[in-house]
C-alpha cells in the first residue's frame, strides 16, 4: 500500500471520529452588564489572527510544541468558505502522534473558535482573490 493509500486511510478514519473530538463554539461571554460585555477565552487559546488563504491552495500553520493545522480553503459562494483542517502532532522523534480532521463552513472575515482535541484555536480566514 502507496503512501497516497495510507494518507486516505487515515483521512477517512480520522473523518469518522471527527464528531467525538472536536466542537465549534462561540465566544462565551461573561455576565457584567449590559454596557460592558467582555469576551472570556481560554487561557490556552491560540489565536492565529487573520489568515489569508487561496481557494483550494493548502496553508500549513505551526502551533508550536510540536503541533500543527493545514487548512485548505474551498469558496462556496461569494462569502462563505469551506475549511478542511488538519491537526497533527509529532513526538520528539519526527513520528505522528495524533491526526485529526475538522471540516467547518465559515465566513470570509468572519473570526471564529474551535477546539480539537486539547487544542483551542480562534482565527479569521481572509479569502485573498484570484
Amino acid at each position: 500500500m502507496g503512501i497516497a493509500n495510507f494518507a486516505t486511510v487515515m483521512v477517512a478514519f480520522s473523518m469518522g471520529w471527527l464528531p467525538l473530538s472536536c466542537s465549534k463554539t462561540s465566544p462565551p461571554k461573561s455576565h457584567v452588564s449590559s454596557t460592558n460585555q467582555v469576551a472570556v477565552k481560554p487561557a490556552n487559546m491560540k489565536n492565529l489572527g487573520e489568515l489569508a488563504l487561496t481557494n483550494h491552495i493548502e496553508t500549513y500553520v505551526n502551533l508550536g510544541a510540536g503541533k500543527s493545522c493545514t487548512i485548505t480553503p474551498t469558496l462556496l459562494d461569494h462569502k462563505n468558505l469551506q475549511l478542511v483542517m488538519a491537526f497533527e502532532s509529532k513526538k520528539s522523534d519526527g513520528k505522528t502522534a495524533g491526526l485529526s480532521v475538522v471540516q467547518v463552513v465559515e465566513q470570509s472575515g468572519q473570526s471564529f473558535d474551535i477546539a480539537v482535541g486539547d487544542l483551542d484555536i480562534t482565527l479569521t480566514p481572509e479569502m485573498a482573490a484570484e
